[in-house]
């Protein structure tokens, strides 16, 4: 059953195609990972123009409904963020039960175009530069976590001159940049290593690692996407969840 907006109401429209399509999302209508409806079965669905359907979509890949897959279509996340709980420690770079057994060292800092769906998960043009900057966090026991990040070019096109090696991007964005962290989505999910990954953390090529993706927002734009591999070892990941107030 298709539940009607109202052309009445003052809460414009593509807000409340947002609210029924959460819904469906939030009460497993439509279920994780599958492919919601086109933008025009929407339209027809809720009698509207494809600029609201589309507004209405971008808000729920914002909040972390939906992910967009260029060519294929627009799915739900097969993990959704949770609702009323808040990172305590969303401003830390990397979470682990202590950091100091960890040394950081930048491996590349560079501007890239990006591919493989890269500038729908950054909501920028494809046709845009972002700034890559690899690091890899070794232990006592050798390499443990690979970590990849993403910032629109735009955004702080400074950074590629800052020492990345002694803070970390959110610290200065914050403090040196005046860019207010207002969000951060985490999703984990079991990734198999390519060969140039599994080189990097010394283990074998298809070895089975945790990914850790973060998606960091400054209000609605999306300032940082952030892939942790973390391998097999004696170092722990955590995540600090408080209920808000």
């Amino acid at each position: 059953m298709v539940e009607l907006i109202s052309r009445e109401e003052h809460e414009k429209l593509y807000l409340q195609i947002f609210e029924i399509l959460k819904r469906k999302i939030e009460g497993g209508e439509w279920k994780p990972g599958s492919k919601i409806p086109t933008e025009e079965q929407l339209c027809k669905m809720f009698n509207v123009s494809r600029v609201t359907v589309r507004n209405a979509v971008l808000e729920l890949v914002r909040h972390g409904y939906l992910i967009r897959k260029q060519g294929k279509g627009t799915f739900v996340r097969k993990n959704l963020v949770l609702e009323g709980l808040t990172m305590s420690t969303f401003l830390k770079t990397l979470w682990v039960e202590d950091e100091s057994i960890l040394s950081k060292k930048v491996i590349a800092k560079t501007v890239v175009m990006p591919i493989d769906g890269l500038h729908e998960e950054l909501e920028i043009p494809e046709n845009k530069h972002v700034i890559y900057v690899k690091v890899l966090w070794e232990s006592e026991q050798g390499p443990s976590i690979l970590q990849e990040s993403f910032v629109p070019f735009s955004i702080c096109p400074q950074l590629l001159e800052e020492d990345i090696e002694n803070q970390s991007i959110i610290d200065l964005f914050e403090k040196k940049y005046s860019i207010k962290i207002t969000k951060v989505y985490t999703f984990f999910e079991v990734f198999s290593l390519n060969k140039e990954l599994a080189d990097l953390l010394q283990t074998a090529e298809g070895s089975p690692v945790v990914l850790m993706k973060q998606k960091v927002f400054s209000g609605d734009t999306v300032v940082l996407l952030t892939n942790f591999y973390k391998k097999k070892d004696s170092t722990k990941l955590f995540l600090l969840l408080r209920r808000q107030t």
